[in-house]
């Protein structure tokens, strides 16, 4: 049958246990052997979440209670262009916009007495977070509309275009039965996220190795009991 991601996933969930989760090459050569040798695509449970942000400042105690409304997107974003942006820098001040860990840019860091220091200088954002854990706590964390306006009066000024925040996500780590495998077949240069749209994972027929794909697209999938 010909089903999209998430009708899959019904479908699997209704019939069997749920889409396939491959934990090793082992199950990656078996669903191969299962099929003929076609050059086709096949859905897995594989799908990346781009709303699963989490703060570099990991303390669970600190976001108790805490809700986001007011932390706003950039218009169209995040779109994971290239399927290479997994940090978040504030754009403008106000709005935040998915950048490219590696990107240069300068940070925020944020410090026990709930003060932020901008640091002028360009960094990616991991080297950005070891600098703010070396010299202050960590990369700043927004928690309320407050802390966004006293981050907004630390930026004003400074003329800056982008500016990292301690917002990052693990990409392509999620499965759709919820179990965690950090076993990979990608195609060489997948995932690419064609036209910003492919956050669905696939293995091809012929060779075992898998692609990110339309979520939306209609293609046969694995099941698994």
């Amino acid at each position: 049958q010909l089903k999209t991601w998430t009708e899959a996933q019904s479908y699997c969930r209704e019939h069997f246990t749920d889409l396939v989760t491959i934990y090793n090459s082992n199950i990656n050569q078996l669903l191969l052997s299962m099929t003929p040798r076609i050059n086709a695509l096949v859905r897995i449970g594989l799908y990346d979440d781009r709303y699963s942000w989490k703060w570099s400042m990991e303390e669970k105690l600190l976001y108790v209670g805490i809700t986001h409304e007011f932390l706003i997107w950039a218009n169209g974003q995040p779109d994971c262009v290239n399927a290479k942006e997994y940090c978040v820098a504030l754009q403008g001040q106000t709005q935040m916009n998915d950048r490219p860990c590696g990107d240069s840019y300068p940070f925020l860091c944020y410090n026990s007495s709930t003060s932020y220091i901008l640091v002028m200088e360009s960094r990616s954002w991991s080297a950005a977070q070891s600098y703010c854990r070396t010299y202050h706590t960590d990369l700043t964390s927004i928690r309320s509309k407050e802390e966004k306006s006293n981050i907004t009066l630390t930026l004003n000024g400074s003329g800056v275009q982008y500016v990292w925040i301690g917002l990052y996500r693990d990409p392509w780590a999620s499965w759709s039965d919820n179990t965690t495998s950090t076993f990979t077949n990608w195609i060489s240069g997948q995932p690419d996220n064609q036209n910003s749209v492919e956050y669905c994972g696939t293995m091809n027929l012929m060779s075992g190795k898998w692609n990110d794909g339309n979520c939306g697209s209609k293609i046969y999938f694995f099941c698994f009991t």
